[in-house]
């Protein structure tokens, strides 16, 4: 995870004690809509996930996902629809930090770049099957997944 100076400066003062760090995530689905993008991440956490990551002081959590895009995909996106927020998910990144991370989650569409990972924060990244997927290590980001698989209607929140 690359942290921003904000968080950086909170955790000189907290240690890893647990706060509230929004992030944002977004579902680019391909010309079939049956296959979403994923990311394998590179950044000491083990697995696949959505393209996302922490909203930035700052800014709004489109701006913050569309930068997601840029920085680990290549990709310049538009965010087109708010699919759903998951507000109490609690995460130990590798380092030992806790975070409670509201989500939000945005379909996006591509409007330029090429798509090819960061290989510093994403190894890979690939259409998938949202029917089988590979495993994602991040439990909000399958959720996210099971809302789309169960086609529940935009709009969804917990």
């Amino acid at each position: 995870m690359v942290m921003e100076d904000y968080f950086k400066n909170l955790r000189a003062k907290i240690g890893h004690q647990e706060i509230i760090m929004p992030g944002v995530a977004g579902i680019l689905f391909d010309q079939t809509r049956s296959k979403v993008l994923l990311e394998k991440r590179a950044d000491g956490e083990t697995g696949w996930s959505l393209v996302g990551g922490m909203q930035n002081l700052g800014e709004s959590a489109m701006t913050s996902l569309q930068r997601e895009f840029k920085e680990e995909t290549n990709l310049d996106v538009v965010v087109t629809s708010l699919i759903g927020v998951d507000s109490n998910f609690h995460h130990v990144f590798p380092n030992g930090d806790q975070a409670q991370i509201p989500m939000t989650l945005f379909e996006v569409s591509p409007i330029g770049g090429q798509l090819q990972p960061d290989l510093e924060e994403t190894a890979a990244v690939e259409f998938v099957s949202l029917a089988s997927h590979p495993k994602v290590y991040n439990p909000q980001h399958q959720l996210a997944i099971d809302q789309l698989i169960a086609q529940v209607p935009y709009g969804w929140y917990f």
